[in-house]
């Protein structure tokens, strides 16, 4: 018999990724020819975040992909508020399937921010070098802390691209990213999320990996660890994330299943709400620089990510 689920979701309450999560978890039960209505209030107290509003646009996606009937409306909207405008420029609305009537001029994001994107092998490297100006025009990152950020970016962007399909297939999965940089706080904002199998079920279900034994919590914890890979990689791209953040000061959650882990000035892990796959935030200071070696300490690591650096982009000058 068909289930119907009603998620209210009030950004007047909300403060973080993880209370989006627990608004969302219930609706990853749905299966096809279930329904799903959204009662979603923007009218936040605060600033409303593109990485946030990504969540749920994730997520209605999926749903929608399941064969899940998506169906909402918005509470106390107001067309042509500011909160209205923003959600409809980053392309939230789009997403949705929303349809609003934008009643001002779209000015170029170029170097600012980017609307939520959906991502997959096709488009991915475009999509990439489109984030990657937000931090080149960004004169305050130090050249070493570019290099490592370019890194890291493809190499979760990659992830789920590679690893979020449970079919054992590589470079058919997807995801949905955005960026944006507040120059006011010196920091941009990024998220990768997707809706696969999640880090647990890519760790222990892959018939090469080392890591079978693992819970879900543990994959969660080691997924940052150098080496940490079900076979297909070389798992380190999420270590050197987690080692700019913590050198940066910035901030790091990876949330899949029902365990984040989390990374500031210290490490920690919660058990929370289930999230249907994996999402990646990271936040990072651009005035606060990091050294290449604190990364790639020895010269052989060096060498090797100058060769898959040149692999990806080539001559970063001349890409740009």
């Amino acid at each position: 018999m068909a289930k119907q689920y009603t998620i209210t979701i009030d950004f007047r309450k909300i403060t973080g990724h993880f209370q989006i999560v627990d608004c969302l978890q219930e609706v990853f039960q749905a299966t096809c020819e279930d329904s799903v209505h959204f009662n979603i209030n923007i009218n936040s107290y605060s600033l409303l975040y593109a990485d946030h509003l990504l969540l749920i646009s994730t997520t209605v996606n999926f749903l929608r992909e399941k064969g899940v009937t998506v169906s909402g409306k918005f509470i106390d909207f107001i067309n042509g508020s500011e909160k209205a405008n923003y959600a409809s420029r980053i392309n939230f609305f789009q997403q949705i399937g929303f349809n609003y009537q934008e009643n001002f001029n779209r000015q170029n994001a170029s170097g600012r921010f980017t609307e939520i994107k959906r991502f997959d092998d096709a488009n991915s490297m475009g999509i990439f070098k489109e984030v990657l100006s937000i931090l080149l025009d960004k004169g305050s990152i130090n050249k070493d802390m570019l290099i490592v950020l370019q890194y890291c970016l493809w190499e979760v962007i990659d992830n789920s691209i590679r690893h979020s399909r449970s079919d054992g297939t590589l470079s058919n999965g997807n995801g949905y990213i955005c960026c944006q940089y507040f120059p006011k706080n010196n920091q941009i904002r990024l998220i990768i999320a997707d809706n696969g199998q999640g880090i647990h079920k890519a760790l222990t279900e892959h018939p090469d990996s080392e890591y079978k034994h693992f819970s879900e919590e543990e994959a969660v914890i080691h997924c940052i660890d150098k080496g940490v890979t079900n076979s297909t990689g070389k798992g380190f791209g999420l270590w050197a994330t987690s080692t700019l953040v913590k050198e940066n000061g910035g901030k790091l959650i990876i949330h899949s299943g029902n365990h984040a882990l989390e990374i500031d000035s210290v490490k920690r892990v919660q058990k929370l709400s289930n999230w249907q796959g994996t999402y990646t935030y990271l936040r990072v200071n651009t005035d606060v620089p990091v050294n290449y070696d604190k990364i790639f300490p020895t010269s052989t690591q060096r060498d090797s990510f100058e060769e898959l650096k040149c692999d990806l982009l080539g001559n970063l000058d001349e890409l740009w």
